[in-house]
């Protein structure tokens, strides 16, 4: 019963972090930025883009091995540029419905849940357990942002922000499942 009740305090507490750092304290403005003209390439997106999907420029198809002429062509073209990753969808859908919220409440619960039980098996007080939960924030953060910024050039502004968002989420949500399943003398 302290699992559940840990899990679902820690994910309620990151939930709440998050609508602080991004409602409030908007922690991610200077790498989130909108596009430059962009009635022209909307446009142009609906003109020639109609499937939803990830797209990458310059492309190569993945569905198929490339030819080494192929590869080298695509090679040149990244080195010259512009290169551009796109999540594309080719209707517009409403915004920061409840779905969403209760969507991405449970996904904090089932994080928060994964921690509390690292931290019900590691035993361990209240201290180390926020020091562990941290960790596991610091952890998926570098298993996840950083091969983004390196295969697929996120920004650091982007990195570095969803780095504070990750250590301060995970602290917070550790102050409360440490508390409930803080070994017990």
């Amino acid at each position: 019963m302290r699992l559940i009740i840990a899990a679902i305090l820690g994910g309620m507490v990151m939930f709440m972090w998050g609508a602080v750092s991004h409602m409030v304290l908007n922690i991610e403005a200077s790498a989130v930025k909108p596009m430059p003209n962009e009635s022209a390439v909307s446009a142009a997106m609906k003109a020639n883009i109609t499937d939803t999907g990830v797209y990458f420029m310059p492309g190569l198809d993945m569905t198929k091995r490339a030819t080494e002429e192929e590869q080298l062509a695509w090679a040149a073209k990244y080195k010259e540029g512009p290169t551009a990753m796109l999540i594309y969808h080719p209707t517009g859908d409403d915004v920061f419905t409840p779905r969403q919220f209760g969507t991405q409440l449970a996904a904090d619960i089932g994080a928060a849940f994964f921690g509390s039980i690292i931290l019900l098996f590691a035993g361990v007080g209240f201290f180390r357990g926020v020091i562990i939960s941290t960790l596991i924030g610091i952890a998926g953060w570098v298993a996840i942002l950083i091969p983004y910024w390196n295969w697929y050039r996120f920004p650091f502004e982007f990195v570095r922000a969803d780095l504070i968002d990750q250590i301060a989420g995970w602290f917070l949500a550790g102050l409360a499942m440490a508390f409930v399943l803080r070994k017990r003398d």
